[in-house]
């Protein structure tokens, strides 16, 4: 046979299996007040035609016994009565097993056909009870005492409505009831042996595919997470195979560029017009230089290690600058971001900055024509954190939506027009810096993102300066890869 766990220790799969037995304890009472309320009054037609003399006591037995049984089961369904689902669990059984006893005290003693219904009662208990195969045998042995003094009592002192009958007839009567109870005691406790068996594999199985599926679940989210990172590597290396070679060209022709201006400026003294023209070329080259900076700094991100203080705003700015495209004639709000230095890694902040930008943009070219585009990057202090948002005015999201847009791959666009990984890729940046997303909208009208960091000079910032930093677990890098929503 299957070699089953301990159901009676203190290990999680006990611990459950054992609020699974009370639970269908209270189940299955719930059905079994049911069946004597229903059967005891039926009953009557028998006792019309077998005792047609007794049917006045018969009656009353039966009465009292729904009525004790009426607000039992009325108990199952309050807090109170469930405590005790113990005692109101073996109580539809009791009760009536009771009243048979008492019947048979009453009519006949040994002789009474009534011992059938102990028969059922003892059926009853094996089939519709989470009976273990002790509480089987108590119950047999309880349900085999209850009739033998039931019949002693009645021999002993004979009530008034017992019908006259022979000493051998009742002893043989006595020997055949008494058979057939201890066969059908035998019955119900190996039943109950095996219901009880079969009843807790069934569990087992239950639960232990419960715990797979648990497990397989925390897998593949997991599986998606590392098919993020690996996204998120290859597209990094196809950028900064490209961007190595590109930015070289570019800066050095750039660097001449600059050599001759300069030489152009000092020959150009003493002509305004030229000078101003050569200070506005020089003002464009300065620019060049600065995306230049910002590209070799994202195709060359800071690793997850490389703990540095830094201005929020100087990420924004960066962001702003490689988005300027997408951005169009969008102004970017800033709001409590003057002095505002984290720790962190910066590059990695410059990528959740233009994720969530392309985000916002995407978003609010679903509006109306005659709604002004807004985006606003606000900071708030939060004690030693500063939750930072992102906030525009664009179509929101569905709220059946909401709880999935930080997943990999989930997105709301079209197929084609999006991969479903920046929000995802923000939460993982995020989080690996000790923090979390949070993202409320209304739809139709506006969506933010907001994400709290740790505040550069802060006690748990100044803790960590010599450990791994938190966030040195996950990827190294993040890319943009478009809108989730």
């Amino acid at each position: 046979m299957l070699a089953l766990p301990n159901q009676d220790g203190d290990s999680p799969l006990a611990v459950a299996y054992r609020e699974y037995v009370r639970g269908m304890r209270l189940r299955q009472a719930k059905i079994g007040y049911l069946l004597p309320l229903a059967l005891v009054p039926l009953a009557l037609s028998l006792d019309y035609f077998v005792y047609p003399k007794l049917f006045g006591p018969l009656f009353k037995s039966r009465l009292i016994c729904d009525l004790l049984l009426l607000p039992l089961f009325a108990a199952l369904y309050t807090k109170l009565g469930q405590r005790f689902i113990r005692i109101l669990g073996n109580a539809w059984l009791i009760a009536p097993m009771l009243s048979i006893c008492w019947m048979i005290y009453a009519s006949e003693g040994a002789l009474s056909p009534y011992y059938a219904g102990l028969n059922l009662v003892m059926l009853a208990g094996s089939l519709l009870t989470t009976y273990r195969v002790w509480q089987a045998v108590y119950f047999s042995i309880f349900v085999f005492v209850s009739y033998g003094i039931a019949c002693l009592i009645h021999h002993v002192h004979t009530p008034a409505t017992a019908l006259q009958t022979t000493t051998m007839t009742t002893s043989s009567t006595l020997f055949n009831n008494c058979y057939f109870l201890v066969a059908t005691g035998t019955v119900c406790v190996t039943a109950a042996y095996f219901s009880s068996r079969r009843r807790y594999e069934d569990f087992c199985l239950r639960h232990n595919l419960d715990t797979s599926n648990k497990e397989l679940a925390a897998t593949l989210k997991k599986l998606q997470e590392t098919e993020v990172q690996l996204v998120q590597s290859e597209k990094m290396n196809a950028l900064g195979k490209l961007s190595a070679g590109l930015l070289h060209e570019v800066n050095n022709p750039l660097n001449f560029t600059f050599m001759a201006l300069e030489m152009a400026q000092q020959e150009a003294e003493g002509n305004e017009s030229l000078v101003d023209t050569l200070k506005d070329i020089g003002q464009g080259m300065t620019r060049i230089r600065g995306v230049i900076s910002d590209l070799r700094a994202f195709a060359y991100p800071t690793k997850v290690t490389d703990r540095e203080e830094f201005l929020v705003e100087e990420s924004l700015t960066t962001a702003i600058r490689l988005t300027a495209h997408e951005l169009g004639d969008i102004t970017v709000e800033r709001r409590g971001l003057d002095s505002a230095k984290v720790v962190g890694a910066k590059t990695q902040l410059v990528h959740v900055f233009m994720n969530l930008l392309v985000n916002s943009v995407q978003a609010m070219k679903k509006t109306s024509a005659d709604r002004k585009p807004m985006i606003t990057v606000s900071g708030t202090p939060k004690g030693e954190r500063i939750e930072i948002a992102v906030r525009d005015n664009g179509c929101g999201v569905k709220a059946s939506d909401l709880p999935k847009l930080l997943d990999p791959f989930f997105t709301t666009k079209d197929v084609g027009e999006g991969m479903g990984l920046g929000l995802s890729i923000c939460h993982t940046i995020v989080k690996n810096h000790g923090g979390n997303i949070d993202i409320t909208t209304e739809e139709g009208r506006w969506t933010q993102v907001a994400f709290d960091l740790q505040m550069a000079g802060s006690d748990a910032s100044r803790s960590d300066e010599s450990t791994t930093a938190p966030w040195a677990s996950a990827g190294q890098t993040a890319i943009l890869v478009g809108s989730n929503t």
